[in-house]
């Protein structure tokens, strides 16, 4: 496990942000503390760790006393990445700090005011935010090289999406490719790559945003069982991108996955049948040798098959090549 930075190194004016008194922190700013100061462990600022714990009226007052928008962790998470990863935090066993649902602020409200005073939409990722989970990742994957626009996607969050593109986000920049991937086979398996897709590289692109948005993770992982996203569902932030953004609906993450893929994964008929409909390649194969099909015929333990979505896409044409894991 790659180690975080030297531990402590968190200031007053760090602990009070943190816990959110913002008549403590208007103290310190009145009598100069440096609001810019960053932890020598991983580079958190006070604005940052506000951000991080839902604390946003405190970032707010952070903001408009200079703190700078831009100033990351050393794992590339700025501000504008930080938001949306507290408001769609994962679900999980430990106590997620849900502070931002009390503020007078919201998220939103936050991220025009941090594009407002020069937040980078297209700052990307340097490594995987390891809190972002309280050490219980269920996701199946690595969001390394991703913007605040692929984590808005990720969280079929359609508002922030606009407000991000409005302001300058590049909505095709994918995750990058950290040199593993979880969901390949183990070396034993000695599966054949009959993708036909070229072997990726390290750095290179991963998961684009709509893969992300379409429900990336859920079929070699337990991504549903933490997974957070709008309330409209994923189909809204894959039409989005896909009508008005002109999102390539054939592109694969590295492991040869498509959106196909994901949406089969998770037995989202109309996904499919929309995809289709804008050329999605029905007959993809992924580097694992799965068919779409194979993603909604139970590709792994505890995922049961969808028949209703086998049965859309045997008239389609396509058939699982594996057996049922989890039957």
């Amino acid at each position: 496990m790659e180690r975080v930075g030297t531990q402590g190194g968190l200031t007053a004016l760090m602990f009070a942000a943190r816990q959110g008194h913002l008549d403590t922190v208007g103290a310190f700013i009145d009598h100069g503390v440096d609001v810019n100061q960053v932890n020598r462990g991983d580079g958190t600022t006070a604005l940052m760790i506000a951000v991080v714990n839902g604390r946003f009226d405190v970032a707010m007052y952070l903001l408009e006393h200079r703190a700078d928008p831009n100033l990351a962790q050393t794992n590339g998470a700025a501000p504008l990445y930080a938001a949306l990863e507290t408001r769609w935090a994962p679900k999980s066993e430990y106590p997620n700090p849900l502070t931002y649902t009390t503020q007078r602020a919201d998220y939103l409200q936050f991220e025009r005011a941090l594009l407002d005073r020069g937040a980078n939409p297209n700052a990307r990722l340097r490594r995987k935010v390891w809190y972002a989970s309280h050490n219980n990742d269920q996701s199946g994957l690595d969001e390394t090289g991703a913007t605040p626009f692929w984590r808005a996607a990720y969280s079929a969050d359609v508002e922030a999406m606009k407000l991000l593109v409005a302001y300058g986000a590049d909505p095709n920049v994918p995750s990058a490719y950290p040199g593993k991937i979880e969901e390949y086979p183990p070396p034993e398996e000695k599966i054949e790559d009959i993708s036909g897709l070229p072997l990726p590289v390290i750095g290179g692109p991963n998961i684009t945003p709509l893969l992300a948005a379409s429900g990336e993770g859920f079929g070699w992982s337990f991504t549903a069982n933490h997974h957070r996203f709008a309330p409209a569902g994923m189909l809204p932030a894959v039409k989005y991108l896909v009508d008005e953004l002109h999102a390539d609906v054939n592109a694969p993450d590295a492991a040869g996955n498509t959106p196909l893929h994901n949406a089969a994964s998770r037995g989202d008929n109309a996904m499919i049948e929309y995809l289709v409909s804008k050329g999605a390649n029905v007959k993809a194969i992924n580097r694992k040798g799965q068919t779409v099909a194979d993603m909604a015929n139970g590709p792994m333990q505890r995922i049961q098959p969808f028949p209703e979505t086998l049965a859309l896409l045997a008239k389609l044409g396509v058939q699982p090549r594996r057996p049922c894991v989890s039957c």
